[in-house]
């Protein structure tokens, strides 16, 4: 198989220092990809698929990169050439004069992904149908990522599942408005997702737009937290099991990076 070049203004091409605080080092991810590799191996008795992935994420070379999305190195130059190009994008295109910043964390609560299957998803439909709810709300345009955690209940109050979910960076006249309008199109789910849209302020730094597209995936633990005025939902985070990991991994080598931003009116591409 012939591998793609990368142009040479590409990321790979910048200086290596630190975007924002706390990023994982160039060191770092190809530790990662080796560990990945690695594992990719060891499973693939159970799924063929993985010894594909594996081979391709061996073959990523500075010059020649694998491009597949479930590769670390790869996936942080992604990372950083979104944290580059969507400065001036947010600045030109969405802070606009008497509009307010805001990222808004989305939940659509019509798909939960059973264990097993993930690569059913069909992503850009799933994108899709999030766009025209956008545009139902008043949101002109808007710029963001897809993001996956597996949810699950510590004392099995629901059956775990995938949980596709965006962040997405826009602005507004009315932000207790805007939340009003998606909380009508995005309803919560009382067990499985006590909160669907989540709208806070922006501020146009490295750190909030790398959060658009992390590269780091978890699973969330849903608890009954009881106060002393109220019940109410809680979460806490942890890694991914091994059989979760291996179902992502093969998901992101067979979607990419393309498809995991969201881009509303406009493109960075």
């Amino acid at each position: 198989m012939i591998y793609p070049r990368l142009p040479k203004n590409d990321e790979s091409r910048y200086p290596p220092n630190s975007l924002w605080k706390k990023e994982p080092t160039a060191e770092f991810t190809y530790g990662e990809r080796l560990k990945r590799i690695k594992f990719l191996r060891k499973h693939s008795k159970t799924d063929p698929k993985a010894m594909v992935v594996a081979h391709r994420l061996e073959s990523c070379e500075p010059d020649y990169r694998c491009l597949s999305g479930a590769c670390p190195e790869c996936g942080r130059l992604f990372q950083r050439w979104f944290v580059r190009r969507s400065k001036k994008f947010i600045a030109t295109h969405i802070d606009r004069a008497g509009h307010d910043l805001v990222a808004i964390s989305l939940v659509p609560s019509d798909l939960f992904i059973r264990p097993g299957y993930l690569t059913a998803l069909n992503i850009r439909n799933f994108i899709r149908r999030a766009k025209l709810k956008l545009k139902k709300a008043g949101v002109d345009v808007a710029l963001g990522g897809l993001d996956f955690s597996f949810n699950e209940h510590r004392d099995s109050k629901y059956s775990p599942f995938w949980c596709p979910h965006f962040y997405l960076i826009t602005s507004t006249k009315d932000k207790k408005a805007l939340g009003k309008k998606l909380r009508r199109l995005f309803p919560p789910k009382q067990k499985k997702i006590p909160r669907a849209v989540k709208i806070t302020s922006f501020k146009n730094k490295a750190f909030r737009r790398s959060y658009a597209l992390k590269m780091n995936f978890k699973r969330r633990i849903g608890y009954n937290d009881i106060r002393k005025i109220r019940k109410c939902r809680n979460t806490s985070r942890d890694k991914l099991r091994a059989t979760e990991r291996l179902e992502l991994f093969i998901y992101l080598d067979l979607i990419g990076f393309a498809d995991r931003i969201f881009f509303l009116s406009a493109s960075l591409l």
